[in-house]
């Protein structure tokens, strides 16, 4: 029950940008997360229901980010939709750990970023 529980909200949230409210981070991916590991499974969709109106839609990406042209558009936030269009293609095309090795490296740098959201996200997805 648990992953399935998780996979149905990921699905839900998955339309949602990565911040809120301007430039408070989306917390719905983590927060879910937490609750299921901890035995909450059951209190998770009431949860993502109150907090759902504070969300913003997925931003659109603007112009299409290529595999060896990624330094340029790095940190840019009116870029954001480009960077996860150009992940949801990376992870289409290959495993999430080849992804992972790969990026990890080139994006180590700029781990404070963001309150560290970044990393906190890959570390409970990797989870």
């Amino acid at each position: 029950m648990t992953d399935s529980v998780l996979d149905e909200v990921y699905e839900r949230v998955r339309h949602t940008g990565p911040e809120r409210n301007g430039w408070l981070s989306n917390h719905a991916p983590m927060a879910a997360e937490a609750l299921v590991r901890h035995g909450h499974e059951r209190s998770v969709h009431r949860w993502f229901d109150s907090y759902a109106h504070q969300l913003e839609e997925r931003p659109r990406g603007i112009r299409a980010i290529a595999e060896d042209e990624w330094r340029d558009p790095l940190g840019d936030p009116v870029r954001t939709g480009d960077w996860l269009d150009f992940f949801d293609r990376a992870l289409a095309a290959e495993q999430w750990r080849t992804v992972l090795v790969r990026w990890w490296p080139r994006l180590l740098p700029g781990i404070a970023a963001g309150a560290t959201h970044g990393v906190i996200r890959v570390g409970h997805a990797v989870r």
